[in-house]
């Protein structure tokens, strides 16, 4: 390259760069970030991934709470007393026998032997040490042990499930494809959805559909 064509394109840079900077233009990056958030945009009257997360936890029962008020009604459960009724009923039936050569008297039983007596005995026992630590407190720290891995199972599925479906949507959005690849897609998107509702009990859908 001669010195002077050299000259000619260091001078042509210059100028493109000048020209970008005083025009304040953006780099091609933000461009690509500022479509990003466009498109990600078309969603947000959409329930966020937090929401179903928390849709799933109230369906479930498997939320925080639930479990803090199974080991806090355990605990105070420690403090009942147990109940015992005692029921008594005595005839009081007296009987006599005659004797006579040998041989027993058809009056066997006297009628004014008879004394009725009724009697209730109620008593009412505390267990304290139950109420430090029962049965029923170690099978709800079991249980609550088992609801804590479902929640995490069920958790990971559903956020999984969420942006499935979230960038099958964004393809979508970008991609238009043929009449074939738009009814594959709209079905599969149609099973996401079916999917997160069966995790959520319908508010998902409910959700979705208040939106609209």
């Amino acid at each position: 390259m001669t010195p002077s064509a050299r000259q000619f394109f260091s001078s042509l840079a210059l100028g493109l760069l000048t020209t970008g900077l005083t025009t304040g233009a953006a780099p091609a990056f933000a461009a690509d970030s500022g479509t990003t958030e466009s498109v990600l945009a078309k969603f947000k009257d959409e329930p966020s991934v937090q929401d179903v997360q928390g849709m799933v936890l109230e369906y479930s029962k498997t939320d925080n709470h639930y479990v803090q008020n199974w080991l806090a009604a355990s605990k105070d459960a420690g403090w009942l007393p147990t109940f015992e009724v005692d029921y008594g009923y005595d005839n009081g039936y007296t009987e006599s026998f005659d004797y006579a050569d040998g041989t027993v008297s058809s009056e066997l039983l006297s009628s004014s032997g008879i004394s009725l007596k009724n009697s209730v005995t109620a008593k009412v026992k505390w267990d304290f040490s139950k109420a430090v630590m029962s049965s029923n407190t170690i099978r709800v720290i079991s249980d609550t042990q088992s609801i804590v891995k479902l929640r995490d199972k069920i958790l990971d599925e559903t956020t999984r499930l969420y942006f499935d479906r979230r960038r099958l949507q964004v393809d979508m959005l970008l991609n238009e494809g043929d009449a074939k690849t738009q009814m594959k897609n709209e079905l599969r998107l149609e099973e996401l959805t079916a999917q997160i509702d069966a995790y959520t009990g319908g508010l998902f859908t409910k959700a979705l559909d208040r939106k609209k």
